[in-house]
């Protein structure tokens, strides 16, 4: 990481477009670290997959949960029972997902159904005022405006929706800092893109903490 990277502190507030497996990956990898995150979902939990529930699921079980979903699933289910993994679609979403948003990281984080139509850059509030020199030094807020007229600030954003966020109206030009998108360019290898985005997670964070060893799914040392 340089020195000019744009970094956040826990507990800042990062909010997560899209409550598909990438998204409550994202979710749940920042709730992990302390950031007050919330995860927006326009139509319900890993809708994009919903048509598909009797279809066997698209890679090996053992690949379909990350070490960090797993870890959460285990600590609500609060026993050490081995759990058999997912075979179907649908499976993996009462099995997975659903229950991932009812952890205890991620409890009365998600807002569903709230589609975000339009983000915007505003200059946050400071207790100087508005020509104070501080506010000079502090990037723009994220504001996001949902379908029903609400808004509602944060800090950073992470697109991870099917569409990579394009559906959503913008009132600045690109690169930002403090955007994110995962699960872009899909390559049409289920297993490859989940783990693919798995990597885009560990790399946006790592970028926020200003530290490039930053992989909370790397295996610790023995």
């Amino acid at each position: 990481m340089t020195e000019d990277t744009a970094t956040l502190e826990p507990p800042g507030s990062i909010a997560v477009i899209g409550a598909g497996p990438l998204g409550i990956e994202a979710a749940l990898y920042g709730r992990f670290l302390g950031y007050n995150v919330t995860l927006f979902e326009a139509v319900e939990v890993a809708h994009s997959m919903a048509d598909g529930r009797d279809q066997p699921i698209p890679m090996m079980p053992d690949r379909c949960l990350s070490p960090l979903a797993k870890g959460a699933l285990e600590a609500q289910a609060g026993d050490d029972e081995p759990k058999s993994l997912p075979l179907s679609i649908g499976e993996w979403i009462d099995r997975v997902w659903l229950p991932l948003t009812q952890t205890d990281l991620l409890r009365d984080r998600l807002r569903c159904p709230a589609r975000v139509s339009a983000m915007e850059l505003v200059s946050p509030q400071t207790d100087g005022g508005e020509d104070s020199d501080e506010e000079n030094d502090v990037p723009p807020d994220f504001r996001l405006r949902l379908a029903e007229g609400e808004t509602a600030d944060f800090e950073a954003v992470i697109l991870a929706t099917a569409a990579g966020g394009r559906e959503i109206q913008r009132s600045f030009d690109e690169p930002v800092d403090y955007l994110f998108a995962v699960g872009r360019q899909p390559s049409g290898d289920a297993e490859q893109d989940f783990a693919s985005g798995l990597k885009q997670i560990v790399a946006v964070y790592a970028s926020l903490g200003g530290r490039a060893d930053l992989d909370l799914y790397r295996p610790p040392r023995g």
